[in-house]
C-alpha cells in the first residue's frame, strides 16, 4: 500500500513538472514576441489560459523571422543597393558631369557614409552604423576607380596592377585605423582581408614569377601572424579598452580566430606555390630562387612554434610541420641535381627520414610518446609541439616518396606471378627478366628504418608491462614488418642475382622465422607472425614462375606448417598461439592440395585424373583430423585440418564435373570417406552426406548406362533403406527421421523427379505424385519431418510440371498489362498492410506511454 502511494505521488509530481515546463515555455515565448514587436501591447490572459494576446483580439500567424534578423536583412540589402547605385552612377553617368561635379558627388557620398557611424552609434543604432561604414569603404574603392578613369593627376598613366596595389594597401590600413577609431566591428576584418591583395598585385606589377608570388603570399602571412600576435597579446592581457574598441569580448575572440584562419590559409597557399615550383624547377638557378620563399616559410613556421606562446598547441605544431616540409623540399630539390639519374626521389626521402627519426627521438624525450595522465590538462612545452609537428610532416613526406616508388616496387613483387600465370595457363610464356632499380629500394629501406626507430621508442615509453596492449606500438611493429620484409627480399633482385637465389633466400627466411616461432612461441609473437606470413606469401607467389620451384616450395611450406601446427598446439599458450596453430594446420593441408595439383599438371595428367590426387589429400586430412582429435588440446587444430580437407574434396569433385566416369568414381570415394568420418561419435551426421554422395554416384552411373527408368534400380535400395531405418527407429527411439528415412526417400524420388521433366508420358508423374502424396500424409500422421519435407517438395514440383503448359498458355492469352497490374496491386496491398502495421505499432506505443 505504501509503495502504491509513493508511486502515485511520483506520478503527480511528474505531471506537475510537465505543466510547469509548458507554462515556462509559453511565458518565455510571449516575452520574446513582446521584445521583437514592441508596438503590440500584451494584456493579461484570463484565468486558465497560458497565452498573451495582442490588442485587437484577433490571433495573428506566428512570425518566421525575429526582429534582429529582419533588421540585418534590410541593412544588408540596403547597403548592397546603395553600392550598386553608386557603381552605376560612376560607370554610366560619369561622363555627363564635369570634373568638379564628379569629385563633389563621390566625395560627398563617401564622406557622408563614413561620417554617419558616429551619430548613429550615439543613438544606439549599431547595426546601421556598421552598414554605413561598409558602404563608405566600398565607395572609397569606387572613388579610386573613378579618379583613375578620369585621369586625375595623371593616374591614368600608372600601371593598373601597381595602382590597385597601392590603393588596396592604403584602403586596408585606412579601414583598420577607421574601425579602431570609430569602435566598429566590420572595418577591422574587412581591412585584414583586403590586405591579401597588395602583395599579389604588386608582384603582378613587377612581372614576378611563381616563386615571387609565393614570396609575396608568405610575407603577407608573416604580417598577418604579427598582427595576430599583437591582438592575441592584448586579448590575453584582458585589456578592457581593446575589447571595447573591437566590439566586446566576443568580437575580439572572433577577430583573433579570423586572423588565425586567414593567416594559416595564406601561409599554406604560399607553401604550396613554393613547394610546387621547387619540385618542377627546370634548372639549378631556378632551384636556388625557390629557396627564398622556402626559407621564409621555414622561418615563419619556426617563429609560430617557438615565438607565439599564446597560440594553441595544434597551430604551433602545424607551423613547425610546414617549416619541416619546406626544409625537406629545399634539400631534396637541391640534391636532385647532384644525385645520379633516377635518384630524385631519394633526395627527398633521405632528409625526410633523418628528420622523422630525429623528431621521434625528440618526442620520446619530451614525453609525447607516453600515455597522458588522466584527469588533468596536458600543457606541453614548445619543444614538444615542434617535435610533434616535425614528426607528422616528415612522416607524411616520407610516405609520399613511398607512394611515388610504389608502382616500381609492386611491379617487382608481382613480376614472377605474371610469368607464372602464363606458364600454368597452358601457353608458352616468353623469356622474362626480374629487375628492380636501386632508388625505390633505398626509399623502402628508409621507411623501414624510421618505423623501427619509432616502434622501439614507443615500446620503451609504454613499458614492458603494457607492450602487448599498446595499440600504437603494435601498429608500428606491423608497419615495420610489412616494409622491412620486402626491403630485405627485394635486395637480391636489385643486385641482379638469379631467380633461383632470390627464391631460395625468401624460402630460407620463411623457414628460419617459422623455426624461431616454434622455439619461442610466446616472445613478441605478432611481429614474428607478420614476418612469417609476409616471407611465406612472397615465397609461395614467386615460386609460381617455375614448375619445379612450385613443387619444392609448396612442399617445404606444407612440412613447415605441419611442424608449426604440431608444436604450437601441444603447448598451453595464449589464444594468439592457438589461432596460429589452427591456421598452420589448414595451410599444411592446402599446401599438400596445391602440391597434388602441381604434380599432376607437371606430369601432363588431365584435370579429372589430377582430381583424385587432391581427393587423396582430402581423405588423408580427414584421417589425420580424426587422429588429432583424440589428443587433448588439439581439437581446434583438427577441426581446421578437417574443414580444409572438406574444401579440397569439393574442389576435386568440381575438377571431375565435365567427365561423368570420373565424377561417379569421385562421388563414390567421397561418400565412402563420409561414412568413415561418421564412425566418430561427434560426426554422426556425416552419414547423411556420405549416403547422399553415394546416391549421387549411382545416379551418374545410371545416366552413363543410358537408363531411362531409374526407378527399377532405385526402388529396391529405397525399400531396403526404409526397412533399415524403421528398424533403427524401433531399436533407438531418439533417432531422427532424416537419418532413418531421408536417404531412402530421396534415392527414388529425386531420380524420378529428374526423369519426369524429360518424360512426356503421364504415368511417371502420376506414380511419383502418388508416392509423394503418400509420404506427405505419412509424415503428417506420424509428425516426422523427413517424409513431410521430401514428399511435400516433390509433390509441389510434380504439380508445377503438370500445370506448366497450362500456365504458359494462359499467360499467352492474357494481355501484357495484366501481369504488370497484378504486380502493382500486390505491391499496393503490401504497402497498405505495412502502413496498417505501423499504425498499430504507434497505437500500442501511445497506449504504453499513457499507462506509464
Amino acid at each position: 500500500m505504501a509503495l502504491w502511494q509513493v508511486t502515485g505521488e511520483l506520478g503527480a509530481l511528474d505531471a506537475r513538472r510537465q505543466w510547469l515546463a509548458q507554462r515556462h515555455a509559453a511565458l518565455l515565448a510571449a516575452l520574446r514576441a513582446r521584445r521583437d514587436a514592441p508596438t503590440e501591447i500584451p494584456v493579461t490572459a484570463s484565468a486558465g489560459t497560458t497565452g498573451i494576446a495582442p490588442v485587437g483580439g484577433g490571433g495573428r500567424a506566428a512570425r518566421e523571422l525575429s526582429a534582429p534578423s529582419a533588421r540585418t536583412a534590410l541593412l544588408i540589402v540596403g547597403g548592397v543597393l546603395v553600392v550598386v547605385a553608386a557603381l552605376v552612377f560612376t560607370v554610366v553617368s560619369w561622363g555627363r558631369l564635369g570634373i568638379g561635379g564628379r569629385a563633389a558627388v563621390l566625395l560627398a557620398l563617401t564622406a557622408c557614409a563614413l561620417a554617419l557611424p558616429r551619430p548613429l552609434r550615439r543613438r544606439q543604432l549599431t547595426a546601421t552604423a556598421e552598414a554605413s561604414a561598409a558602404v563608405g569603404l566600398a565607395l572609397v574603392l569606387l572613388d579610386g576607380y573613378a579618379a583613375r578613369q578620369a585621369g586625375l593627376g595623371g593616374l591614368d598613366r600608372v600601371g593598373t596592377a601597381g595602382y590597385w596595389a597601392v590603393l588596396t594597401a592604403l584602403t586596408a590600413v585606412g579601414a583598420v585605423v577607421y574601425g579602431w577609431w570609430q569602435r566598429l566591428r566590420l572595418p577591422l576584418p574587412v581591412g585584414f582581408l583586403m590586405a591579401r591583395l597588395p602583395g599579389l598585385l604588386g608582384t603582378a606589377a613587377l612581372g614576378g614569377t611563381t616563386e615571387d608570388y609565393a614570396t609575396a603570399v608568405i610575407v603577407t602571412a608573416a604580417v598577418d601572424f604579427a598582427v595576430l600576435y599583437a591582438l592575441a597579446a592584448r586579448d590575453a592581457a584582458g585589456q578592457a579598452g581593446f575589447r571595447e574598441r573591437v566590439g566586446g569580448e566576443r568580437a575580439a575572440t572572433a577577430l583573433v580566430m579570423v586572423a588565425r584562419v586567414v593567416g594559416g590559409g595564406w601561409a599554406l597557399l604560399g607553401g604550396v606555390l613554393a613547394v610546387g615550383y621547387a619540385v618542377v624547377a627546370p634548372s639549378p638557378a631556378e632551384v636556388v630562387r625557390s629557396w627564398v620563399p622556402l626559407g621564409l616559410l621555414v622561418l615563419l613556421g619556426m617563429a609560430l612554434c617557438r615565438g607565439f606562446r599564446t597560440l594553441p598547441f595544434a597551430l604551433r605544431a602545424g607551423g613547425e610541420g610546414v617549416a619541416a616540409v619546406a626544409l625537406i623540399v629545399a634539400v631534396g630539390a637541391g640534391l636532385r641535381y647532384v644525385t645520379p639519374s633516377g635518384w630524385d626521389v631519394v633526395g627527398y626521402a633521405a632528409p625526410a627520414a633523418l628528420l622523422a627519426a630525429w623528431a621521434a627521438v625528440s618526442c620520446a624525450r619530451s614525453g609525447r610518446w607516453a600515455k597522458p595522465a588522466t584527469g588533468g590538462a596536458f600543457a606541453p612545452p614548445s619543444r614538444a609541439a615542434a617535435a610533434v609537428g616535425e614528426l607528422a610532416a616528415a612522416s607524411t613526406a616520407l610516405l609520399l616518396t613511398g607512394v611515388v616508388v610504389l608502382p616500381e616496387l609492386a611491379h617487382a613483387l608481382i613480376r614472377p606471378v605474371v610469368h607464372g600465370v602464363a606458364l600454368w595457363g597452358g601457353g608458352h610464356p616468353p623469356r622474362w627478366s626480374w629487375q628492380l632499380a636501386t632508388a625505390p629500394l633505398v626509399v623502402l629501406w628508409f621507411s623501414a628504418a624510421v618505423l623501427a626507430v619509432m616502434a622501439g621508442l614507443r615500446g620503451r615509453a609504454v613499458g614492458d608491462g603494457d607492450r602487448h596492449t599498446d595499440r600504437l606500438a603494435n601498429a608500428l611493429r606491423i608497419a615495420q614488418a610489412l616494409t622491412a620484409v620486402p626491403a630485405v627480399l627485394l635486395l637480391p633482385v636489385a643486385l641482379g642475382l638469379p631467380y633461383g637465389w632470390v627464391l631460395a633466400a625468401a624460402v630460407a627466411a620463411s623457414v628460419a622465422v617459422a623455426m624461431d616461432v616454434v622455439r619461442r612461441p610466446d616472445a613478441a609473437l605478432i611481429p614474428r607472425l607478420l614476418v612469417l606470413a609476409t616471407t611465406g606469401t612472397l615465397a609461395l607467389l614467386w615460386s609460381s614462375a617455375d614448375r619445379a620451384a612450385v613443387l619444392a616450395v609448396w612442399g617445404i611450406c606444407a612440412a613447415s606448417a605441419a611442424v608449426l601446427a604440431h608444436v604450437l598446439s601441444a603447448t598451453t599458450s595464449p589464444p594468439a598461439v592457438r589461432t596460429t596453430a589452427r591456421v598452420a594446420g589448414a595451410l599444411a593441408v592446402l599446401a599438400l592440395g596445391v602440391e597434388a595439383v602441381a604434380s599432376g599438371t607437371t606430369a601432363g595428367l588431365p584435370g579429372h585424373v589430377t582430381a583424385f590426387a587432391v581427393l587423396a589429400v582430402a581423405v588423408t586430412a580427414a584421417g589425420a583430423a580424426a587422429a588429432w582429435h583424440r589428443i587433448p588440446g588439439r581439437a581446434q587444430v583438427s577441426t581446421a585440418v578437417e574443414g580444409t580437407g572438406y574444401a579440397l574434396a569439393a574442389i576435386a569433385i568440381a575438377l571431375t564435373a565435365l567427365h561423368p566416369d570420373a565424377l561417379s568414381l569421385a562421388l563414390a570415394v567421397t561418400g565412402v570417406a563420409g561414412l568413415a568420418v561418421a564412425l566418430r561419435p561427434d560426426r554422426r551426421r556425416a552419414a547423411l552426406v556420405g549416403t547422399g554422395l553415394l546416391i549421387a554416384s549411382s545416379w551418374v552411373r545410371l545416366a552413363l548406362a543410358g537408363v531411362s527408368s531409374p526407378e527399377a534400380y532405385t526402388l529396391p535400395i529405397t525399400a531396403a533403406a526404409l526397412v533399415i531405418g524403421h528398424r533403427r527407429r524401433t531399436n533407438t527411439p531418439d533417432t531422427g527421421s532424416w537419418p532413418a528415412y531421408g536417404a531412402g526417400l530421396m534415392t527414388t524420388m529425386l531420380p524420378g523427379l529428374a526423369a519426369m521433366w524429360s518424360d512426356e508420358n503421364w504415368l511417371r508423374p502420376l506414380l511419383l505424385g502418388a508416392a509423394a502424396l503418400l509420404a506427405t500424409v505419412v509424415g503428417v500422421r506420424t509428425r516426422l519431418q523427413a517424409p513431410l519435407v521430401v514428399g511435400g517438395g516433390v509433390l509441389v514440383l510434380v504439380g508445377l510440371h503438370e500445370l506448366a503448359p497450362t500456365v504458359v498458355q494462359v499467360f499467352g492469352l492474357l494481355p501484357r498489362w495484366v501481369p504488370v497490374a497484378a504486380a502493382g496491386l500486390l505491391l499496393l496491398l503490401l504497402g497498405a498492410t505495412y502502413e496498417k502495421r505501423i499504425d498499430e505499432a504507434r497505437r500500442l506505443r501511445d497506449t504504453v506511454h499513457s499507462m506509464t
